[in-house]
């Protein structure tokens, strides 16, 4: 079966077959690949399989050569899942066996996918030797009937009534543009600052929605009171799907619950615009906070298992109750935002 390394954004065929794909995300397109390769300096090993002279599977694949944090082979660091695509589970075997060659030739100390293969009937092919790791979750709404049937699935006392409380007290929502990416980026450093995370660097969303702008289609919402920013939240949509990827909240205005009404406005959104899923994001097992808000919505928990070569968990797998978690964290609140700021500019593409 031949296979062969890719830039997507140069070969038209990449985007075809997933587009045709029914288990594709927006991890899967040229766009993001192209955004993921550049923000992080990333040279693309994507793979294209080929049988009878068409494409009959594809899986993204860049590496990371970094000082600080080692090399690997990721499929694909800033998503959270990137999965081989395939027709079927001899083409899925053949893509991830060349992905483990290329780690091999490269000298990398291991290989990470997000994700098992997803066949074109549906199915999942579990891959054999890796270690599989189940760290993490997504949480999705389905998005079955209009909106006040979809919102009749949220918890009534602690969402549908949190949501009517934001509005009453004067939490108006409103889709944005670039020209609102300072007050976003703002809240979404202060979020980052509190939690004890680096924050990504402005350029990304700056590209985020630049780029994005049909299919996939980014947009940034935010959520204000009295003409001020206090929450914003950066969705994209793509292929039925809506997912809620970035958000900022000023913790300062926690009575307001601005996440509340911000949330249901792009759900809201989502269904008006003939979407199939709304997709929270990635979760943690061992955060148990952010699991019970999302699990609150109405949602569908889904695993999002992680697999590594050699079989051993990766970078990519951190316990919050680890020594160097703890650490990490307590020294990123005590910073400057502006040294944050500074500091997840320089190493944000090291730990993607």
């Amino acid at each position: 079966m031949p296979l062969f390394v890719v830039e997507p954004w140069t070969d038209a065929r990449w985007d075809a077959y997933a587009a045709s794909h029914p288990r594709a995300t927006v991890y899967h397109t040229s766009a993001w690949i192209r955004l993921v390769c550049e923000i992080g300096r990333y040279p693309s090993l994507c793979l294209l399989a080929e049988r009878d002279g068409r494409v009959s599977g594809i899986l993204p694949l860049v590496a990371v050569d970094s000082r600080l944090t080692g090399t690997r082979i990721s499929t694909l660091p800033f998503s959270d899942s990137a999965f081989a695509l395939a027709d079927d589970e001899s083409t899925a075997t053949s893509l991830l066996d060349e992905a483990r060659a290329v780690r091999a030739r490269r000298g990398a100390a291991f290989y990470e996918m997000r994700g098992a293969p997803a066949l074109r009937e549906g199915a999942t092919a579990e891959p054999s030797g890796f270690a599989r790791s189940a760290h993490f979750s997504n949480y999705v709404i389905p998005l079955v009937g209009d909106a006040d049937a979809v919102r009749k699935t949220f918890a009534r006392t602690s969402v549908r009534q949190t949501i009517t409380k934001g509005e009453r007290l004067g939490v108006t929502v409103r889709a944005g543009d670039a020209r609102d990416l300072d007050a976003f980026y703002d809240l979404y450093v202060k979020n980052r600052r509190r939690h004890g995370i680096p924050p990504q660097p402005k350029s990304l969303f700056a590209r985020i929605l630049e780029r994005m702008t049909d299919a996939p289609r980014a947009m940034v919402y935010l959520a204000e009171h009295e003409a001020k920013a206090i929450a914003g939240l950066i969705v994209v949509r793509y292929n039925g799907v809506t997912y809620a990827k970035y958000e900022g909240v000023d913790e300062t205005r926690r009575e307001l619950v601005a996440l509340y009404p911000l949330f249901w406005k792009t759900i809201e959104d989502a269904i008006h615009a003939g979407d199939r899923f709304y997709d929270f994001g990635r979760t943690a097992g061992d955060n148990r906070g952010l699991n019970e808000f999302k699990q609150r919505w109405g949602t569908t928990q889904v695993e999002l298992p992680y697999y590594f070569d050699p079989p051993r968990e990766g970078l990519s797998i951190v316990r919050s109750d680890s020594l160097k978690y703890r650490l990490f964290t307590a020294a990123f609140r005590r910073m400057p935002e502006s040294w944050s700021i500074r500091i997840g500019e320089r190493i944000f593409r090291h730990f993607g």
